[in-house]
């Protein structure tokens, strides 16, 4: 299948376009990301998921090279930004992003969503993320990134995976915040009850990590 993504410079996110031949223009999506994360303010963007697994989330993207993906929860746009830097390298791929604006902050959603849709996502804004993911058709994707509604979406685990092939691969942000969003704690419950594969990642190892906010990576088998 082949991208939809349009080979759009990415400047307004602060990244320079370079030469426009064919390997250039593959590697670029490469040299871009990285660039993106050195420049990213983890500190101005604390909710954002941290730096190595933001990569760990790229690694798998760009190894398991999926047709249909799904992210629930726009919040900066730093991981859909990341998601198209790897659907271009790949070649294929749809991205498809769905936010209810519960922590829209003045014109920044309507702003962001309108330059994403630009780049070729599929915004579905404002909508509630169970509504959506509820309303989806089984198998509808292959790879599926979860920050959105952290005081329900505990509770409709088994949606997450009805909408994912098998195969796919799932992850989930603030699984170990549980003094803010205890009801996080279900999707690791579930996970473990149904003896899925999986791995929660919690440690962190530098100053500038808030790891151990919880990052959650699951395959459906």
């Amino acid at each position: 299948m082949a991208a939809n993504i349009p080979n759009l410079p990415l400047n307004a996110f602060g990244i320079l376009s370079r030469k426009n031949n064919h390997i250039e223009v593959i590697m670029q999506a490469l040299k871009e990301y990285f660039t993106m994360l050195e420049n990213f303010d983890h500190v101005g963007n604390s909710v954002a998921i941290d730096r190595c697994h933001n990569m760990f989330m790229m690694g798998a993207l760009l190894s398991k090279k999926p047709d249909d993906i799904l992210e629930l929860g726009l919040g900066s746009g730093y991981v859909t930004i990341s998601l198209i830097h790897g659907v271009r390298y790949n070649g294929k791929g749809k991205i498809t992003c769905v936010d209810n604006w519960a922590d829209a902050r003045g014109a920044f959603m309507e702003d962001l969503s309108a330059d994403l849709k630009k780049l070729g996502v599929n915004v579905v804004a404002p909508v509630e993320e169970y509504s959506f993911v509820s309303g989806c058709p089984s198998d509808a994707y292959d790879f599926l990134i979860s920050d959105a509604d952290h005081v329900n979406s505990g509770t409709w685990v088994d949606q997450h995976l009805r909408i994912v092939r098998s195969g796919g691969f799932l992850f989930f942000h603030d699984t170990n915040e549980l003094n803010l969003y205890p009801n996080m704690a279900l999707i690791v419950k579930r996970v473990t009850e149904l003896n899925l594969c999986h791995y929660h990642f919690k440690e962190s190892s530098r100053p500038d990590e808030q790891c151990e906010r919880g990052w959650l990576f699951v395959m459906k088998p």
